[in-house]
């Protein structure tokens, strides 16, 4: 098979991927009504899924240096699909976070899995940054679609979401095996073995420090609070408009199809534009900010349209932030430390996700406009973040 073609039918495979990982989304939150369990688990279950994802992803990172990627795509994604049965038949909220834990091992390491297998295969810088830009794009796209068939699912039954998405992830995890081809010999080989130690989660935490720079540091800081911010705001969203505007998941769908659209066409133009034209380390910071600025508007409104406009706002710059972001932490990786660096940051990704989507569930309850304060302030110090990281790169520059 054509190298071209190869990964023509992978990145479709991605679009399929993304579209079922968030068909279960829009309908948790009736899953949660149904069902009949505390309001506060739609941020603790994903809380919980987020703490095993950050538990694990380093041990992945290092997995993949050892085993072929497209392996630990088929094993995560058959992790995944097991994952997603128990929180399907789940009827407690015990049950909830058992099922939710267990999907987070796996999920993990799938997406990194998918970053290191375009890391691995592409040798060229530029073509790189495009490639990871096209992946992050299809992502995003594909996930506002998997939104919306999710919530058009969910008016036949929550059960039929969750259904197709546990089928649909079982034949990508086939289809990912079956197309990709076997990336060792692009990759550096280490120099030991793989043993029983590297499988501690913590240990892989401490080989970090082989790679930890002060810039990629501040990189990773970002990537963690914004993370925060990003999942404080997704998850009350999702929520807000069921509990305070009463609609159903199909307009969840709606909304995240909208989103998708914008989003393509961001990521088209815009985002392009600041790869090939700008200097990303630089140009990242306005970035931050129309996110951080967008986030804060939504806070003057209570009505159902501007809420809406300003979610769509948001998510159009956070689609552009997302893959300059990730472009930005593999410039400063090596070969040797490639595919540990995007566990890493997959693992910060994570550990922010889990204080967003828990302390939005916790918080909500109180006011129901404190996660989205909390998705602002987080950004601002990202933003705050990325202001001293831009000066940093100046002076590196200079």
């Amino acid at each position: 098979m054509k190298a071209s073609k190869r990964v023509f039918l992978y990145f479709c495979v991605v679009v399929l991927l993304n579209m079922a990982a968030n068909f279960a989304h829009p309908v948790t939150p009736t899953f949660i009504v149904e069902r009949k369990l505390d309001s506060s688990m739609f941020g603790v279950a994903l809380a919980a899924m987020m703490t095993a994802n950050f538990l694990f992803s380093p041990f992945w990172g290092r997995l993949c240096s050892y085993i072929p990627t497209k392996r630990i795509m088929l094993i995560c994604g058959f992790g995944y699909a097991v994952g997603q049965v128990i929180f399907c038949g789940a009827y407690t909220e015990w049950m909830v976070i058992g099922g939710r834990m267990f999907a987070g091992i796996f999920t993990g390491g799938l997406y990194i899995a998918l970053s290191n297998y375009i890391l691995n295969i592409t040798a060229d810088p530029m073509q790189r940054a495009e490639k990871l830009t096209v992946q992050i794009t299809l992502q995003n796209v594909s996930g506002a679609v998997g939104y919306f068939v999710g919530g058009m699912l969910g008016l036949i039954s929550v059960e039929t979401a969750f259904l197709a998405q546990i089928l649909l992830l079982v034949l990508c995890a086939l289809l990912f095996f079956l197309i990709c081809e076997d990336d060792t010999p692009y990759k550096h080989q280490p120099d030991r073995p793989l043993s029983i130690g590297d499988a501690n989660p913590f240990g892989a935490f401490l080989a970090a420090k082989s790679f930890l720079s002060p810039m990629m540091l501040l990189l990773f800081i970002i990537t963690a609070v914004t993370s925060i911010g990003q999942n404080s705001f997704e998850q009350c969203f999702n929520y807000y408009i069921k509990d305070q505007f009463g609609l159903s998941s199909a307009y969840n769908g709606i909304f995240k199809a909208i989103i998708a659209v914008v989003t393509l066409l961001a990521n088209g133009t815009i985002c392009v534009w600041l790869q090939r034209k700008t200097n990303i380390n630089l140009s990242f910071l306005p970035v931050m900010l129309c996110c951080t600025v967008s986030l804060g508007a939504i806070l003057f409104f209570d009505s159902l349209l501007p809420f809406v406009l300003v979610d769509i706002l948001f998510f159009t710059f956070n689609a552009v932030r997302l893959p300059l972001l990730q472009n930005m932490t593999a410039m400063r990786s090596t070969p040797e430390s490639s595919n540990a660096v995007m566990g890493f940051y997959q693992a910060m990704g994570s550990m922010g996700g889990i204080f967003g989507a828990l302390f939005a569930g916790l918080i909500y309850d109180i006011n129901p406009l404190l996660p989205f304060i909390l998705a602002f302030g987080s950004f601002a110090v990202g933003s705050a973040v990325t202001l001293l990281y831009t000066k940093k790169y100046r002076r590196e520059q200079a």
